[in-house]
């Protein structure tokens, strides 16, 4: 499982409507100061992948110390802010000349539900605000990066 963690003053996501459906309706989704995530899920991934970036996700110290005197000291859970996941297989993209190809993600189908389950478990462990996208839809991502910090979080590259 990847993810990529990018601290935010402000960060939202609209859900576009397909042209294929013909509705002109958009649903928009926001946070305040926390962090987008962006969560790709892949074909080997299990329940130890899940729990092992959402461990990272809420508590990797990305926030100064709260008299601003001690640099990276705080968390997601030790500030409790806000938290906005975005599902996007493209994280598992790997290039065959200039052609992404996307073998490494989970079909759809499977992925789904890996990604509602790992929806639940965050809203289980965390008490904050949480807000995420729409699976498989086309959304706009809209982040205001603070920083800019960004982390990448790889749970087969386990530190």
């Amino acid at each position: 499982m990847r993810a990529v963690i990018q601290k935010c003053v402000r960060g939202s996501v609209t859900v576009t409507p397909s042209s294929s459906s013909g509705s002109s309706a958009s649903v928009t989704r926001s946070i305040g100061r926390g962090a987008v995530v962006l969560v790709g899920i892949g074909h080997d991934d299990d329940e130890q992948d899940v729990e092992y970036v959402l461990r990272k996700t809420f508590n990797t110290k990305l926030w100064s110390s709260e008299d601003g005197s001690k640099a990276w000291s705080r968390s997601i859970k030790d500030e409790n802010l806000d938290v906005l996941f975005v599902s996007q297989f493209t994280l598992h993209a790997e290039l065959k000349g200039n052609k992404p190809s996307f073998h490494r993600a989970l079909p759809p189908s499977s992925a789904k539900a890996m990604y509602e389950s790992f929806l639940q478990k965050a809203r289980n462990e965390y008490g904050g605000v949480i807000e995420d996208g729409e699976f498989g839809a086309m959304m706009e991502v809209n982040i205001v990066n603070d920083g800019p910090v960004t982390i990448i979080v790889d749970s087969k590259n386990r530190n």
